[in-house]
């Protein structure tokens, strides 16, 4: 009897610690599992990382290969502004280089048509108190009325002058009838009635200071000038 309760507690004994040791051996197995399982989590969240960088990388990388692209174009566009500006500076430099030559032409060119004109005589002249053209003044006024033919873009205008005496009023007056019948003269010889202008300034503009009679009579006068 006390045979077999020794062997049913060592069986029990036995039986316990067979079970104690499994129980050991499955609580090692999850440990481990659960540190695979870790380690598995932990290295794939270091993959994602790795990735989520790569990814910022390559795209901060091309985002600064865009900047670079978009700086690029600016500074080209601003290359072919700058090209732009300097040929639009050049073309108005070009531009106001002509319109000066221009001018110096035109100004040279009246300048020789003035020369000539004095060449044949642009001045005629009248006795004392009268506007009656003489011999000698329509033979000047022939040669004028000749060379305006001769250069149609040419105008003028007839000044008509007196000597100093008599009143304002009057030598304006006078000098407006020289000048006119100067015109009606030209007009005669075929010259645009568009081309001649007359005006009078009277005894105001002398060609000759003094007060005799080779003054007065270079003062009574009617004269032709280019516009």
């Amino acid at each position: 009897m006390l045979h077999r309760l020794i062997a049913l507690v060592a069986v029990a004994f036995f039986i316990a610690a067979c079970e104690t040791a499994s129980q050991t051996t499955a609580d090692s197995s999850g440990e481990s599992s659960s540190s695979t399982a870790a380690s598995s989590a932990s290295t794939t969240s270091s993959a994602g990382s790795s990735g989520s960088s790569g990814s910022s990388g390559s795209s901060g990388s091309s985002a600064s290969t865009g900047s670079s692209a978009s700086s690029g174009s600016s500074a080209s566009s601003g290359s072919s502004a700058s090209s732009g500006s300097s040929a639009s500076s050049g073309s108005s430099g070009s531009g106001g280089s002509s319109g000066g030559s221009s001018a110096s032409s035109a100004a040279s060119d009246k300048a020789s048509a003035e020369e000539a004109l004095a060449a044949i005589g642009n001045t005629v002249y009248f006795a004392f108190d009268s506007s009656a053209l003489t011999a000698d003044t329509e033979g000047t006024l022939m040669r004028q009325a000749a060379f305006l033919n001769a250069n149609p873009a040419l105008t003028v205008t007839i000044e008509g002058h007196c000597d100093e005496r008599g009143t304002r009023e009057y030598n304006l007056a006078l000098g407006e009838r020289r000048a006119t019948a100067a015109r009606d003269f030209l007009l005669a010889q075929g010259v645009d009635p568009a081309r001649l202008r007359t005006i009078s300034y009277g005894k105001e503009r002398p060609a000759v200071a003094g007060s005799n009679e080779g003054a007065w009579a270079k003062n009574r006068r009617a004269a032709t000038v280019i516009n």
